[in-house]
């Protein structure tokens, strides 16, 4: 293909990303190093920077990701690999089928999953309403800071879960057979060869999987929003993107949160950066 022919099919794409990304960061970066006095901008250098770093909210945001991260890594990221080694067992078709069904959760808007959620964690709610048939207390989940972290984590496991699956088993689709056929043959069970082969070999697709966990978790804002509109308790589920959002447009203080969203998208980037060195470590294994 001649070059102007290329430039010409990406100019449009071009296009997008400039008044879409670009043009927005530029303006946002601008807007972080100013304040707005008397009606007028003020320069005040780092000043919101200063302020973002200092903010015990923000960086509560960050814990909570952490905490988050720690509840749902064992169940978000070992129960999509389950599913994909149960999947193993069975013809293409049976495992498409199951690949799909595992996935239909992901369709589903975060507004809409907070919302059924919201209603299955009320006080009077189908969980607790479980709980008191089975005899336990019914828990606040609206009002104490980890039955809020626990509320967020299980909203985000329900659907997030199927693109793990996916995932997984796309690696473990393009692991040779007779890989696994050379390790009977050696005499190792089923489950040696899971443990000794098979896990190793998907080890840097858990950690690209954890790393995507984190990157979503950042920038879930619509569940929070939907479930606790401030944040929660003492600030318990809030979330880094959600607290961008909550300085710009609940308090008004669009210069601060504009310094609180370059940071937050420079760790955003480490992370990404990360990510792409254990892809790129995936697809030289395969």
């Amino acid at each position: 293909m001649k070059p102007r022919a290329a430039l010409l099919l990406i100019a449009p794409a071009c296009v997008v990303f400039l008044f879409s990304f670009a043009a927005p960061l530029l303006m946002v970066g601008r807007m972080s190093f100013y304040n707005v006095r008397d009606g007028h901008e003020v320069f005040v250098g780092l000043a919101n920077y200063i302020k973002a770093v200092a903010d015990p909210y923000f960086r509560k945001s960050f814990a909570n990701v952490f905490w988050l991260v720690l509840f749902i890594a064992p169940f978000g990221i070992g129960i999509p690999y389950k599913i994909s080694l149960f999947l193993q067992r069975f013809d293409r078709r049976t495992q498409s089928a199951g690949r799909f069904i595992a996935y239909v959760p992901s369709f589903t808007a975060g507004l809409i999953m907070g919302l059924l959620w919201r209603w299955l964690l009320a006080r009077g709610g189908m969980i607790n309403q479980i709980f008191d048939y089975i005899g336990l207390p019914a828990v606040a989940w609206f009002g104490q800071p980890w039955p809020a972290r626990i509320a967020v984590a299980m909203v985000s496991l329900s659907g997030g879960c199927g693109g793990f699956v996916i995932l997984f088993s796309a690696v473990i689709l393009s692991i040779p057979k007779e890989l696994k056929e050379a390790a009977i043959i050696d005499g190792a069970t089923e489950r040696q060869y899971r443990s000794m082969v098979l896990r190793p070999l998907l080890m840097p697709t858990i950690l690209l999987a954890l790393l995507l966990s984190i990157t979503g978790l950042m920038l879930m804002w619509e569940v929070v929003y939907v479930l606790f509109p401030t944040g929660g308790p003492l600030g318990a589920a809030t979330t880094p993107v959600y607290e961008v959002f909550t300085t710009a447009f609940m308090y008004s203080r669009s210069n601060l949160a504009a310094a609180k969203g370059i940071l937050l998208l420079l760790v955003v980037a480490i992370v990404i950066t990360i990510q792409k060195q254990i892809e790129r470590l995936t697809a030289a294994n395969r």
